[in-house]
């Protein structure tokens, strides 16, 4: 019996040119593989980052609006309305229509308080007012005493705060100059070592006691090197509250008849106590650099501005009116 001879056809592998060919399809086919992988990395990032400039730019707007509503807020109404005394000492400001709400274009003239950075060119807003709740007093009534008191301490007033006193005819404005405690019958002392004079106005239990403080807004440079809006207190207390802010400008809207509506618009009012709304322009850029495909410019405060990366750039605007008007409406 002859044994059986393998075909020559069933013997024979691959040859080169089949090799050759299937790897020019696999290599084709990880091609694509790869440029829908970068392509999707690619959107990814850039959706993210857009996210991420959104989010911090909701978030910079929100805080400034509020704080910006209750700009020369004393408890009641409006602050012409009722005489307001500064008792406590320096560097805590008298509340003026003047100096209520203040901005400082570029930051000319403004005193930087912390050891912060600021970017040059930058424009730099405070308000000052009675920001929070208030709690009604029930002791220690008289100007002549020199602490008030209250029920429980809610929002947890301490030595060193500002706070102001109203019952919607006189406001003062005094420092805390004892450790009030947090429940109980709570005394809150202003003595002469921070405060100067004696109270203008004579409280009963329909006058409540608010925070008061004076809040500036300003671009610096935080720890990691970028640029991020921060915010700084009377007391010094500062606050970094979104990062990646690159330029902020405000515009002010003005009441120069003292009819309640804007009249004018102007970057450097000379009367701060017509302004009536506040414009506030933020210049956000993306946390990532390498998003873009160009350094494209961008349109801000009726300038053109040229990136020297390749960061994502968006012009986030809002206008606030004031509620609290500087001015008898």
């Amino acid at each position: 019996m002859k044994p059986m001879l393998m075909s020559p056809r069933v013997q024979s592998g691959f040859g080169l040119v089949e090799l050759m060919i299937a790897m020019t399809i696999g290599l084709i086919l990880l091609g694509g593989i790869g440029y829908v992988f970068l392509g999707s990395r690619g959107a990814f990032r850039t959706t993210e980052n857009l996210s991420r400039i959104q989010e911090n730019a909701r978030y910079a707007l929100d805080v400034m609006s509020r704080d910006i509503r209750m700009a020369g807020y004393v408890g009641c109404g409006n602050m012409a309305s009722i005489p307001v005394k500064t008792i406590a000492n320096s560097p805590v400001p008298d509340i003026t229509a003047g100096n209520a709400l203040k901005g400082y274009d570029g930051g000319t003239g403004w005193t930087n308080p912390t050891t912060i950075t600021r970017v040059a060119n930058t424009d730099v807003l405070s308000v000052m007012g009675a920001f929070g709740s208030g709690v009604n007093l029930t002791g220690n009534l008289a100007p002549s005493n020199a602490n008030i008191q209250i029920n429980g301490n809610p929002y947890e007033f301490v030595q060193g705060d500002v706070l102001v006193v109203t019952n919607c005819v006189n406001a003062d404005i005094f420092k805390v100059t004892n450790n009030p405690g947090s429940s109980g019958l709570v005394t809150m002392a202003h003595a002469s070592g921070s405060n100067t004079g004696n109270r203008v106005g004579t409280y009963g239990p329909d006058a409540f006691v608010m925070r008061m403080s004076q809040y500036s807004y300003f671009i610096g440079i935080n720890t990691a090197g970028n640029p991020s809006l921060y915010r700084v207190s009377l007391s010094g207390s500062t606050e970094e509250l979104v990062e990646n802010v690159r330029d902020m400008q405000f515009r002010y809207g003005l009441d120069t008849d003292a009819d309640g509506a804007v009249d004018d618009f102007s970057p450097t009012p000379g009367n701060w106590a017509q302004v009536v709304s506040v414009t506030v322009n933020l210049l956000m850029q993306s946390p990532d650099d390498n998003i873009s495909t160009s350094q494209a410019p961008v349109t801000f405060n009726n300038d053109t501005f040229t990136p020297t990366d390749r960061r994502l750039y968006q012009v986030y605007s809002a206008t606030i009116g004031v509620r609290n008007r500087l001015s008898a409406m």
